[in-house]
């Protein structure tokens, strides 16, 4: 990938706050320290909504039971 990096990014819809992380890979163990990183950085009870691309990464058993 000549060192492209991947991209990681929530946007609060209600304040236009953008969180972002890169990663040297589009794992879906990164994938979910991404989405950990989200869930510790908003209130206890908000509300996430999660919004995936058609990768192979974010369809794992791990990203599953993440989301659960």
């Amino acid at each position: 990938r000549n060192g492209t990096l991947s991209l990681f990014a929530a946007l609060n819809t209600a304040t236009g706050q953008v969180l972002g992380k890169t990663a040297a890979r589009h794992t879906s163990e990164q994938f979910v320290a991404f989405l950990t990183d989200i869930v510790a950085s908003q209130c206890e009870r908000q509300e996430i909504h999660v919004i995936c691309g058609n990768v192979s990464s974010h369809k794992t058993q791990r990203v599953r039971d993440f989301l659960v």
